[in-house]
């Protein structure tokens, strides 16, 4: 999941996601052909595209997880992962993410990034990464424990196929003013964020999800009525730094930074289901 750099990390810029502590488990083993046998939606395609993408012998594979699709914390680069890892386990834990999104782009049609497969494959526990996208040059940033990341689920669940998810691509690249005003101040704020960690400023943390979320609102355009709504609530609770719509957009969840000892008050305030997530190492990582 990524806790500030939305929408930057396919136009090259830098991202601050983390793994998290929901897992996704493949085992397989040879057959004929490529079968799956999943709750995670779409798990023949993606398993398929990256046994191809890594020149692997077809298999019959069984998918467990407990990562909820569709809200935002890539359901999907966690399957691509524990499948990658799972056929090649001797590889490089960044190649293994570029292959993961080479097979996700063409599983699904959709011109994702490189940083959901990065985080779950690279992820420290305990640390976020701080990921430039044009060098693929990272670093693990500490993340407090004062600090607890909630996962709100709006209720608007959709299909990144089916959105306008490739068109505010194809804009931003072609310097749409709009676009292109979010991720230049996205990526300013990314910095600010991790100076802000250094520091234990929490509040100037909440700040910066406040305009991270407005910008994705009202420039990048990729925000619902209801997912304002929920994250105009959330901002109003007590305990809570800060939130804003998380993920590609268009529903799904929004994420919010909660005191530690606040988060059962949190979630009987919001309305929803939350999710709680802590910092954890990515499947390359913990293999190692």
């Amino acid at each position: 999941m990524n806790l500030i750099g939305e929408h930057v990390d396919y136009l090259g810029g830098v991202v601050l996601p983390a793994a998290i502590d929901k897992l996704t488990t493949v085992t397989g083993h040879p057959a004929e052909s490529w079968s799956v046998e999943s709750a995670v939606p779409g798990g023949l395609e993606y398993v398929r595209a990256v046994g191809e993408e890594l020149g692997a012998e077809a298999q019959m594979v069984t998918v467990t997880s407990d990562v909820p699709p569709a809200t935002g914390v890539s359901s999907s680069a966690a399957l691509l992962v524990a499948a990658a890892v799972g056929l090649r386990p001797d590889m490089d834990g960044m190649e293994a993410a570029l292959a993961c999104q080479r097979a996700e782009q063409k599983a699904t049609g959709v011109q994702v990034g490189v940083m959901d497969q990065v985080a779950s494959a690279l992820g420290h526990r305990g640390h976020a990464l701080l990921l430039d996208c044009t060098t693929l040059e990272y670093k693990a940033v500490p993340f407090p424990d004062e600090l607890a990341i909630a996962v709100i689920d709006s209720g608007e669940h959709r299909n990144l196929a089916d959105t306008p998810y490739n068109e505010r691509r194809r804009e931003a690249e072609a310097f749409d003013p709009k676009r292109r005003r979010h991720v230049d101040s996205e990526i300013e704020r990314v910095h600010a964020f991790v100076y802000a960690l250094g520091r234990r400023d929490f509040n100037e943390l909440g700040r910066l999800l406040k305009q991270s979320h407005e910008s994705l609102r009202d420039d990048f355009e990729v925000s619902t009525p209801t997912v304002d709504a929920l994250v105009g609530k959330a901002w109003g609770i007590a305990g809570c730094y800060g939130a804003r719509i998380m993920g590609a957009g268009f529903g799904g969840s929004i994420l919010a930074l909660v005191d530690s000892t606040q988060t059962k008050a949190f979630a009987a305030s919001i309305g929803r289901p939350v999710l709680y997530c802590a910092t954890a190492d990515g499947a390359f990582v913990a293999l190692r």
